[in-house]
């Protein structure tokens, strides 16, 4: 050993100071090194001489290079690999965490959600590699490395170019790969093997994490196959009783013999791995993660009618609707649809059983409002849509404030309607009473009817409703959550102040709501959000994140926001069951359909994004939100005609033509038509110099050129504007020709990535 250090140390001055050994396998010897030209600590992976002999070094560089055009946050990048004194070497990352491997060696088990979480985050990692034609062949804990509290997955396409080559200059079949962890069809020495040979080693490996061995353990190839053979698959949950049983499914479908019978891709395997397995553990059985909200216990509260002499009590009418969502979505054990989707049936002549259908649920409830002075009348029904018949119904006289009872008792009707049981902590809950100040809730119901229309004047009409409603009742936490959710939606681009003013605000009103009530979801949601964005606390977002979807299962600005960080952090099949979670609350909303194109996109799961988007186009084709991600995804894929025929189509209706041309050069220079795309930036440049939030946009343009200190310029002016698309820097596929650059370590470390 120390012969090959001195000789790769002499082999490499100048490029690389190599350091010293830090580890070998079958295939090759592991030395740390420093990176001269870039700064940087480097695992410099040397094959073994007789085999880089045998190999012959041209072919086995050219199949390497397969795996330097992998860009995922799952994946350990290949910086480099060449030949130097007849050595074959290939250069990555150094990750100072210890491998998968390792932390088996000490724990042997691993608790169960942080094994699935591993797993969910390799098949990720395979299903991009899958997609990108490149199969791992040799997964096992070795080669999953820790990096602060993420799998990355290291040695990718090593084993498919030692394969290729030995096929090529080896006489006899060699078999590549770790006995314990080999699909059945590698075993044999096939050739002809796919994606789901990598499910099948993932299979082995999630197995050993839960049980602390693999599946079929033996010494030599034979004993494998004879134990598999021989052996059935033992159950997950004989040995590890808060397994899940869906998971113990999931496993032993990976673990199939025959290639059919398994996943048919990684992104399936990890969707079975995808059920939060929290719930599951808190109490005491894996049951508890099966007991999804059933088809049975959901419910749409459908506009309830305004039937007040004065119209402009609209507002009071729609409020009192949103209250009941609010209210219904306290109770776990309900899907309750979200007013987004509700909404579009308003004063809607459509029979109730066609808009069940398009919105996934059993049972409707209906009913009016009736205000006068300080009286008010509300009339429910809960109807079963498919008979039309009434499930329960009842009428309310009372006093304006005496609302609050009126929707405390009509959820638990409604619960018991569905024999549906509450938790005390749910029931106390539902009989909380927000404010006893009969014109401040009056002023609430108007700053939630403005803040619902969605643009800078109606948001600031909000404000001034939402504080008088806290100058009548300085306690009025949901005053103060609305206040919250206000300043969040001027930091999206409805302000022209910097979103990191409006995102602080929203943080001390989040902040000032929990003081005074710490069970407010909306609350939580919008503190997780502002310590997202605005501070780059990611750990103390999640805890929000995960503390609102605990006090409201069906409050939809969780699940979506919570996806859409959970997808910024590579955290691909949690964040779409997420996503598919808060779609189904929501089927008709635009913003919620538009997200989940989204997370599929930085998935990289390009088809299914763009049928997603198509969609949701289809439901409003001018919502440019939806289409301009739609234009990414088509250059990430590759269609540029699609892309560059879609933003000239759009390119001919009014409206921002510096967006689409901007895009238009975007796509140009991705497609390989660098001089246009040239003539777009310079026609563009007197725009661009102001227009700080294109800053994003123009570093798309730029890194297509190639034009890459200009592309930090423009990264960095997003950053200090805290541009919500910054957060995706990880995983955003235009980012890609980025990665290797010092500058682009050192913006993940400001955006808390690192």
């Amino acid at each position: 050993m120390a012969e090959l250090f001195e000789r790769l140390t002499s082999a490499l001055a100048g490029r690389y100071k190599v350091q010293r050994e830090v580890g070998h396998g079958g295939m090759a010897d592991v030395f740390l090194a420093q990176d001269l030209k870039y700064e940087r600590a480097v695992a410099l992976k040397v094959l073994r001489p007789e085999l880089a002999a045998s190999l012959g070094a041209a072919r086995f560089l050219q199949e390497i290079q397969i795996a330097a055009r992998l860009h995922h946050p799952h994946i350990l990048p290949l910086y480099d690999s060449d030949e130097a004194d007849g050595l074959l070497y290939y250069v990555m990352p150094y990750v100072e965490g210890e491998s998968l491997r390792e932390r088996l060696a000490r724990e042997r088990q691993l608790p169960v959600d942080e094994a699935l979480q591993i797993a969910r985050e390799v098949a990720d990692a395979l299903s991009y590699a899958h997609s990108c034609g490149v199969v791992h062949r040799d997964i096992k804990p070795a080669n999953i490395l820790q990096d602060a509290g993420h799998a990355v997955v290291a040695d990718f396409g090593i084993a498919r170019a030692i394969g290729v080559a030995s096929a090529q200059s080896l006489t006899g079949p060699r078999v590549i790969g770790t006995l314990a962890y080999m699909s059945p069809e590698q075993a044999e020495g096939s050739q002809y093997f796919d994606g789901r040979s990598d499910v099948y080693s993932l299979g082995c490996v999630l197995f050993e994490m839960l049980v602390g061995q693999p599946p079929f353990a033996g010494n030599t190839l034979e004993a494998v196959i004879a134990n598999r053979l021989t052996s059935p698959i033992g159950s997950l949950r004989a040995v590890r009783e808060l397994v899940p049983e869906a998971v113990d499914a999931a496993v032993k479908k990976a673990l199939a013999t025959l290639p059919a019978d398994r996943f048919m891709s990684a992104a399936r395997f990890a969707e079975a791995l995808g059920t939060p397995v929290t719930v599951a553990i808190a109490v005491g059985t894996a049951q508890a993660m099966l007991h999804d909200i059933t088809v049975a216990r959901s419910v749409a509260v459908l506009p309830f009618e305004n039937m007040s002499a004065d119209p402009e009590n609209e507002y009071f009418s729609d409020g009192v609707t949103d209250d009941i969502i609010s209210t219904l979505s306290k109770i776990a054990a309900l899907k309750v649809v979200c007013r987004t989707s509700t909404m579009q049936y308003k004063k809607t002549g459509k029979r109730i059983a066609a808009i069940a259908e398009e919105l996934g649920v059993a049972t409707i409830l209906e009913g009016s409002v009736r205000r006068a002075g300080p009286r008010v009348r509300i009339v429910a029904r809960l109807v079963d849509p498919r008979t039309a018949k009434q499930l329960w119904g009842e009428t309310y006289d009372r006093q304006l404030l005496d609302v609050f009872e009126v929707q405390s008792e009509l959820a638990q009707q409604i619960a018991g309607a569905l024999a549906t049981a509450l938790s005390p902590e749910e029931k106390q809950r539902l009989e909380k009473k927000p404010t006893d100040q009969a014109e401040a809730y009056n002023l609430y119901l108007l700053g939630r009817y403005h803040a619902n229309k969605w643009s800078e004047a109606e948001v600031q009409k909000a404000i001034g409703h939402f504080e008088g409603a806290i100058a009548k009742d300085p306690g009025y936490a949901l005053a103060y959550a609305g206040l919250a959710d206000a300043y969040e939606l001027l930091s999206i681009g409805l302000s022209s102040k910097p979103a990191t003013e409006c995102l602080a605000q929203a943080k001390a009103m989040a902040l000032k709501a929990l003081e005074l009530d710490d069970t407010l979801a909306e609350a939580h949601t919008s503190l997780a959000y502002a310590r997202w964005l605005g501070d780059l606390d990611w750990r103390g977002a999640e805890r929000e994140f995960r503390r609102a979807l605990e006090l409201s299962a069906s409050y939809v600005n969780a699940h979506q926001w919570f996806a859409e960080y959970l997808a910024a952090l590579g955290r691909h099949a949690e964040a779409l069951v997420e996503i598919k979670r808060a779609q189904q609350l929501d089927p008709l909303s635009v913003p919620v359909n538009r997200a989940v194109g989204w997370v599929l996109y930085y998935a990289r799961r390009y088809d299914e994004a763009i049928e997603e988007f198509q969609k949701t186009l289809e439901m409003d084709p001018d919502f440019l939100g939806a289409r301009l991600v739609l234009w990414w995804v088509y250059v990430a894929k590759g269609a540029y005609d699609e892309a560059i025929a879609d933003i000239r189509k759009q390119m001919e209706r009014p409206g921002s033509k510096t967006l689409y041309k901007l895009m238009l050069g975007y796509a140009s220079a991705a497609s390989g038509k660098k001089e246009e795309a040239r003539r777009i930036l310079e026609e563009l440049e007197p725009k661009l110099a102001g227009a700080d939030r294109l800053a994003l946009l123009s570093a798309f343009l730029l890194t297509a050129l190639d034009a890459k200190d200009r592309a930090f310029e423009q990264l960095e002016r997003a950053f200090q504007l805290r541009d919500p698309g910054l957060m995706f820097l990880r995983v955003a596929p235009w980012l890609d020709p980025l990665r290797s650059d010092p500058r682009y370590g050192s913006l993940v470390q400001k955006l808390g990535l690192g």
